[in-house]
């Protein structure tokens, strides 16, 4: 999403200079076709990051079904995007491909540019021959791919670079406006006169299939866990160390919250090992899961205990009620989006961290969990 690389000033004198020398080769160079007036029939949406961020686009790809409900949308993502959109409806068609450039580390090693990959696939979108593309990231690497995939209109923003290179650049939005936020800011640009658009913004929203959480429940009895018991989810790993709390914090709460609660717990294990160390005694769950198999377990967890991450969003996503650390990063920007959810911690600018309490995380997941099983027994008596 918008401005999550660091704003330094070498790099704005860079870009800037990009910009200048850029620019008047472009209006000679790159002639845009003319717009044919006729309602979009094929749109392309980039989202080149991590799963939070495809999760967080979800608004946008439900507004754009609500503005053109017979258009054909592409969503150009990681290939976790195939399974965290499965089932949803919210896309079309989903173009995989791992752009070096967003990768966690070595994304300036020239050897990792494919060029001859990156050459077939900018001549598939050209194919696609796409009356629009939406682009989010605010990066000049975006900007050139966008330009590059020809698509008659480009709606962006003018940040980071490049942003004569589209056709509608909008202004930098503020840093501590949430990304849901921005992408419907996108799609405002397009709202044409006597075009109803509802005021109200989507959630984030995933679709778990009933035979997905018929399965996990299977799993979850096979281990002990039957369906009514507190089930409290957590998972501590999150996309570089600075994001990641204390494996020790985690435990400590995960401990009081099964004694408070009698809550069973449930550790989400990253696939690079990340809350296989977390000490827990007694009946805790430990499970490494596809993207798939944890979004059906997440459907059955009462809370999600979790750092800024992917799952955070998932969670959220689906309907989970969330307490998310925030070591790091703008939590007014990336936090859970929707009702139930509780962010702990002020975050930190790029590159820093700063201390959260046990106590204050204890807090808040001890509430939101009472909170929580309250809801479920009064619905319980009424027989809502």
């Amino acid at each position: 999403m918008a401005r999550t690389w660091p704003v330094t000033t070498r790099k704005r004198l860079m870009l800037g200079a990009f910009d200048t020398i850029a620019r008047p080769i472009a209006s000679v160079l790159l002639r845009d076709s003319p717009r044919t007036g006729r309602r979009p029939e094929k749109i392309l949406v980039l989202e080149l990051w991590h799963m939070g961020d495809v999760v967080l686009a979800t608004p946008a790809l439900q507004r754009l079904r609500e503005m053109y409900p017979g258009a054909h949308v592409t969503l150009l993502a990681k290939p976790h995007a195939e399974e965290l959109l499965r089932g949803s409806g919210l896309v079309d068609e989903i173009i995989t491909f791992e752009f070096p450039w967003t990768a966690m580390s070595g994304k300036y090693d020239l050897a990792r540019y494919d060029r001859a990959a990156i050459s077939s696939l900018v001549k598939r979108l050209r194919a696609g021959h796409f009356d629009i593309s939406l682009d989010c990231r605010m990066d000049l690497r975006s900007n050139l791919l966008t330009r590059a995939a020809r698509a008659l209109r480009r709606v962006g923003y003018d940040f980071g670079g490049g942003g004569f290179l589209l056709t509608d650049a909008l202004p930098a939005p503020p840093a501590d406006r949430h990304k849901v936020d921005d992408w419907m800011a996108l799609l405002e640009a397009l709202v044409d006169k006597g075009m109803h658009v509802s005021p109200h913004i989507p959630e984030p929203r995933l679709t778990v299939a009933s035979e997905e959480r018929e399965e996990a429940g299977r799993l979850l009895a096979a281990h002990g866990i039957e369906p009514g018991e507190p089930l409290v989810g957590i998972h501590p790993g999150g996309s570089h160390d600075a994001k990641r709390w204390s494996a020790d914090n985690f435990a400590v709460v995960g401990h009081a919250l099964a004694g408070a609660h009698g809550a069973r717990l449930l550790v989400f294990v990253d696939p690079d090992g990340c809350g296989s160390d977390l000490q827990l005694e007694g009946s805790a769950l430990f499970l490494r899961t596809s993207i798939r198999e944890m979004m059906a377990l997440l459907t059955h967890c009462d809370l999600l205990l979790c750092n800024d991450s992917g799952p955070m969003h998932i969670a959220a996503a689906l309907g989970v009620p969330v307490v998310a650390v925030f070591r790091t990063g703008n939590p007014s920007a990336y936090g859970p989006r929707g009702v139930n959810h509780t962010v702990v911690g002020q975050g930190a600018v790029w590159g820093s961290t700063s201390d959260v309490a046990v106590e204050d995380v204890l807090t808040a997941a001890d509430s939101r969990l009472r909170t929580m099983r309250a809801g479920m027994r009064a619905r319980a008596e009424t027989g809502a």
